[in-house]
């Protein structure tokens, strides 16, 4: 059976959980061509990160997704940059570009994670077969679907509790998962050794949750966060070709009114 795997980005590395014949497996990489080189028998891979950049007006996408996860939840989705600014070198340069092509500026958030957005795009522009497999999506709603409705913050008190709730509900495999991962990965590890850091492990449950909706969205995803053109034959594309869109799992039934 082909694994399913979720990939968030970790401080120290890219994290990609997988999931594969209901074994849960967890391992840093250096590169997202190391975790294709690993997972390119995937059925799905699913990032936290944007794929597809704008050119002269912001993605219905981020639109979409701050308008599923509702006022309390939607400034955990950033707007993503133009392809422009992401290739400047300095914060300056890449904030002007944005704000000439986008009309808007580019958040700290969104700057910090340039070099991470260049990466896979470069990735995705250059490994043709990894472009049916990779796709884009985002934690919060993963988390959200799951939940039917949205969580109180990962940096809150219960926030990660209330994550791993959420995902050994929505799936038996996932019971005490997080929990052993903690234990092999991070306290059961010296701290030269670990590769996981003591402040990543909401990163452990954000790329579970991006794991989980790979299995649950099996078959395809056809269902994309986009309200200006929802199903896949309507899916903008960048220049490059690049969808742009933010795949996610079938919502609970009381969440489906927000996609209209």
């Amino acid at each position: 059976m082909a694994p399913f795997v979720g990939v968030d980005w970790a401080s120290r590395g890219w994290l990609a959980v997988a999931i594969e014949g209901g074994e849960w497996t967890a391992r840093m990489h250096p590169s997202i061509h190391s975790v294709w080189f690993d997972h390119r028998d995937a059925e799905s891979v699913l990032v936290d990160i944007p794929i597809g950049l704008p050119e002269t007006e912001r993605r219905e996408c981020d639109r979409g997704a701050k308008e599923f996860l509702g006022a309390d939840r939607a400034r955990s989705v950033f707007w993503t940059p133009c392809r422009d600014a992401v290739e400047r070198d300095t914060y300056a340069a890449a904030k002007r570009a944005n704000r000439e092509a986008l009309g808007d500026g580019l958040s700290t958030q969104a700057w910090g994670l340039v070099p991470r957005i260049r990466e896979v795009d470069r990735f995705l522009r250059d490994a043709d077969d990894a472009r049916g497999v990779v796709a884009e999506s985002h934690p919060e709603v993963c988390f959200a679907s799951f939940a039917a409705g949205s969580l109180p913050s990962k940096h809150e008190d219960g926030g990660l509790d209330a994550r791993r709730e959420t995902l050994e509900a929505k799936d038996a495999s996932a019971a005490g998962v997080y929990d052993r991962f903690v234990e092999e990965h991070i306290e059961g590890q010296p701290s030269w050794a670990r590769r996981i850091g003591k402040s990543n492990r909401d990163d452990l449950l954000d790329a579970m949750a991006l794991a989980l909706t790979a299995k649950a969205g099996a078959g395809g995803f056809e269902r994309t966060l986009d309200l200006a053109s929802d199903g896949a034959a309507s899916v903008p594309r960048d220049s490059e070709g690049l969808p742009m869109q933010i795949v996610y799992a079938e919502p609970e039934p009381d969440l489906r009114g927000r996609r209209k």
